[in-house]
């Protein structure tokens, strides 16, 4: 049976069984408590009184032993074993050995009392066990209650997940398609959250004509906080801000790395009071003659990887500089440098430098391009797509405790017509 007949604690009189076939002894046993206050309800013999229990609440049975058609002892033993949460149950018997006891114990019975038996002490073992049925009751409720709250929990876990889903796939879908930038720039990305969404983001914002914007920022942290904070930092970074009005001139030209963070980190540190801080990069690139500019703030170098025979092939950017929102006199400084034609230029968050490859060796930039070259070979088809899958197979069974995020951008051989410069911003 799974009938479940738990009362509230407190919330009705007690009702007590009692199961005897002797009549005389079974009046004095009812006698004894409804003295004490209590309901009670009478059985001669085993099988009547297993009838009542799956009938109505019974708190308490007190059962004789030796009984026709079903002992007291295999009364205990239904009882205990078929309802979930079964009454207290009392044993009498006019055997007091120390098998008798071991037996009625085995049986489930919670209690044993030995005939002849004054009514003090029938009066102290009922009030225990009835305090142990209230404390049972009232762990129940809690039982209850807590199911209930892990069941509300578990709802908004649910959602929450469902949320960071859509906000990762909101984050993962920031990069312009092709047709918005330059000709002859190419991009590829990899984005990984440590708990679903991440304080990583990047971009790359067309500005004037052939030049480019781009950035990588990571929040310090990770989780939901940090991607809120990187959410901040990314609407800072808009097009508006790129831009600049050029005084006396009367004309808008990009803003300069260096000068574009500064001005970051002090809008950080007006906001947030060096409580939050963030590492970036952010660079500008003339697609057409692939000149360019870098603010490196407290970030992980770029590097650019060259196929070329007779080129350097791989040219670290590392310019060091303080992470934004920490220190209001932090200077940052421009580095310049030049993408080549069928060269890559690679920007990735510190998460990256935590993952190791098969052989137990750290990955590297360096490792990302080889594994791009490798994609390339087999087809221009769907390199994202194989490339985002690549990483996935490497990086997701290690189970990263920090943010991942690569940002990859090419410059390919072919040259787009100039065109006369775009005011943006105006």
């Amino acid at each position: 049976m799974t009938l479940d007949t738990t009362p509230s604690a407190g919330t009705h009189q007690k009702t007590i069984l009692v199961v005897e076939d002797n009549h005389s002894e079974r009046l004095r046993l009812a006698a004894i408590i409804t003295r004490l206050g209590y309901s009670v309800v009478e059985a001669e013999d085993g099988m009547e009184a297993l009838r009542i229990v799956e009938s109505q609440l019974i708190d308490l049975v007190i059962s004789d032993w030796r009984m026709p058609n079903m002992t007291g002892f295999e009364l205990c033993q239904n009882i205990k074993s078929d309802w979930q949460c079964p009454p207290y149950f009392i044993l009498l018997t006019g055997q007091n050995s120390i098998l008798d006891l071991a037996a009625a114990m085995d049986a489930g019975a919670d209690d044993f009392i030995a005939k002849p038996f004054a009514a003090e002490e029938l009066r102290a073992r009922i009030s225990a066990g009835l305090r142990i049925i209230d404390s049972r009751q009232q762990l129940s409720s809690l039982n209850t209650e807590l199911l209930s709250s892990l069941a509300n929990e578990t709802n908004r876990l649910d959602q929450l997940r469902t949320d960071l889903a859509a906000a990762e796939s909101l984050q993962r879908s920031v990069l312009p398609g092709a047709q918005q930038l330059p000709a002859g720039l190419n991009l590829l990305q990899y984005f990984r959250g440590a708990t679903g969404v991440n304080g990583d983001a990047y971009n790359v914002i067309p500005l004037q004509g052939s030049v480019v914007g781009f950035y990588l920022i990571d929040i310090s942290g990770h989780g939901v906080r940090s991607a809120m904070l990187s959410f901040y930092a990314t609407q800072l970074l808009s097009s508006r801000m790129l831009i600049r009005h050029k005084s006396g001139v009367g004309s808008w030209h990009p803003e300069s790395p260096s000068q574009l963070v500064s001005r970051l980190n002090t809008m950080f540190l007006k906001q947030f009071e060096g409580r939050d801080y963030l590492t970036m990069i952010y660079g500008t690139l003339d697609v057409q003659t692939g000149k360019g500019l870098l603010c490196q703030a407290g970030h992980p170098a770029p590097v650019i990887y060259s196929t070329w025979p007779g080129r350097e092939k791989k040219r670290a950017l590392n310019g060091g500089g303080f992470p934004v929102g920490i220190l209001e006199e932090a200077v940052f400084r421009d580095q310049p440098f030049e993408l080549g034609t069928d060269e890559r230029l690679i920007i990735s968050s510190d998460g990256l430098l935590d993952c190791v490859q098969k052989t137990g060796a750290p990955l590297s930039l360096a490792d990302i391009s080889e594994l791009l070259d490798k994609i390339r070979a087999s087809g221009p088809d769907r390199l994202q797509a194989r490339l985002e899958s690549a990483l996935d197979q490497l990086i997701q069974p290690q189970e990263p405790v920090d943010d991942i995020s690569i940002l990859i951008m090419e410059r390919s051989a072919h040259r787009q017509p100039p065109r006369r410069d775009q005011e943006i911003g105006a």
